[in-house]
């Protein structure tokens, strides 16, 4: 496909050339398509899993909004030029689980439909086999684990793998002056890669882990684990230089810091955290005012793109339906449910997976929206990677997640800004 093809979305202004408004308006459909025809429309179905319970239950809400609001707007776009097509998206619970997810996946094969977005590394990994022999595409908003960072696969990720938030993780943890960390993580596809990439990026910095603790995700109980983590700051003769990093998601957060607070110790030392748990309602709401009027330093990380005046046209639309700002994940779902219907048109209506997964990479090489520029790297991840920092603290509307710095993945600098 030429690149010279430029397409400019998130503005309120779609700028395409003349092959694919032609294309947009064509009522023919290619071989292998899934679409149907109902009333003059030609149908392209989406299917988006959320996390509407289990541990990611707090999330699921807020990216089902993101690809309602996808999904408006694409069909009133598609309305606007008199295009037959309208996109339609269909909702599963992966029940925050691998086997959840699996089970989502089957519910979306057996509905026909091939294009698939999914949310965690875990939930990838879980279906990735069972796509390929369906002849789905999958298409993740959230998974950043680097074992899936996969060339020529059937799998595109709309945030950076996680060797570069490891990087960012591990600047922070030497910028604040901490030289060895206890690393208590999710025994999962997302905890594990992340860990072994943040061990070898602290060994390169020349730093170092002073233990991996393991846990089950399936544990409502970590006071075992926690004990644990205490026993091992007390070892440490300079806890000043000793800090806690905590690769977990909310639920399980909430557990190992509730139990992490009977421990004089473990309130004494520098905690961080990663994008598992930034801006997550549910740790804000129940743990942010124990965080703060602890006075620990608690410093997570959140995949970032720029900020653009435009992005407030679909945030403030946003807000009115969840009552929170959209997250670099949210901007990407709506983007990439954006630049997956039109690779669709370009390919004559087909939602082949085998197909798509030759068009949806130069798409995204042209597509410009609310999250930036989707560019993809060699393996299908995206390409662009800085990271914010972001803390909890008392502002004059409430706790709320701040920013206090970045981190910007291509020169390795570190900016911080922490509240006094």
């Amino acid at each position: 496909m030429n690149r010279s093809l430029t397409i400019l979305l998130g503005v309120g202004v779609v700028a395409v050339v003349v092959v694919l408004v032609v294309a947009l308006i064509s009522n023919t459909s290619g071989a292998g398509t899934t679409t149907t025809i109902a009333q003059g429309t030609v149908e392209i179905p989406i299917g988006v899993m959320v996390s509407l319970t289990g541990d990611l239950e707090s999330y699921g809400p807020l990216y089902r909004a993101a690809a309602q609001l996808a999904e408006q707007d694409i069909n009133s776009f598609f309305s606007s030029i008199n295009s037959p097509y309208r996109v339609k998206v269909y909702f599963e619970d992966d029940k925050s689980t691998p086997e959840g997810a699996l089970a989502a996946a089957q519910s979306f094969a057996a509905r026909g439909i091939k294009i698939v977005f999914t949310y965690t590394s875990s939930a990838t990994s879980a279906v990735k086999s069972f796509a390929s022999q369906n002849d789905m595409i999958i298409i993740s908003y959230a998974s950043t684990a680097p074992h899936l960072a996969i060339s020529g696969d059937n799998v595109f990720r709309l945030e950076p793998p996680d060797t570069f938030q490891a990087r960012g993780i591990a600047a922070l943890i030497k910028e604040l002056g901490v030289d060895r960390v206890i690393v208590i993580y999710r025994g999962d596809d997302w905890g594990d890669g992340l860990y072994r990439a943040l061990s070898q990026r602290l060994a390169e910095l020349g730093g170092g882990v002073i233990v991996g603790i393991r846990y089950d995700p399936a544990s409502k109980d970590l006071s075992a684990e926690v004990a644990s983590l205490a026993d091992y700051v007390r070892r440490e003769q300079n806890i000043s230089r000793v800090g806690i990093v905590a690769l977990s998601f909310p639920g399980d957060f909430l557990s190992l810091f509730n139990a992490a607070m009977r421990y004089p110790e473990l309130m004494s030392v520098k905690w961080f955290g990663s994008d598992g748990t930034v801006d997550d309602v549910k740790v804000r709401d129940v743990l942010g005012e124990k965080i703060v009027d602890s006075g620990i330093l608690f410093i997570n990380l959140r995949f970032f793109t720029a900020e653009y005046p435009h992005q407030e046209r679909l945030a403030a639309r946003y807000r009115n339906m969840t009552g929170e700002n959209p997250s670099e994940a949210a901007y990407g779902l709506y983007d990439g449910i954006w630049a997956v219907a039109l690779s669709v048109v370009i390919n004559n209506g087909s939602t082949s997976g085998s197909q798509l997964v030759k068009v949806f990479p130069e798409i995204a090489y042209r597509y410009f929206g609310y999250s930036g520029w989707l560019l993809l790297d060699e393996n299908g991840d995206r390409a662009i990677a800085t990271y914010a920092y972001r803390m909890l603290a008392r502002t004059q509307n409430g706790i709320e997640w701040i920013t206090v710095g970045y981190y910007d993945g291509s020169t390795g600098k570190v900016t911080l800004n922490l509240p006094h």
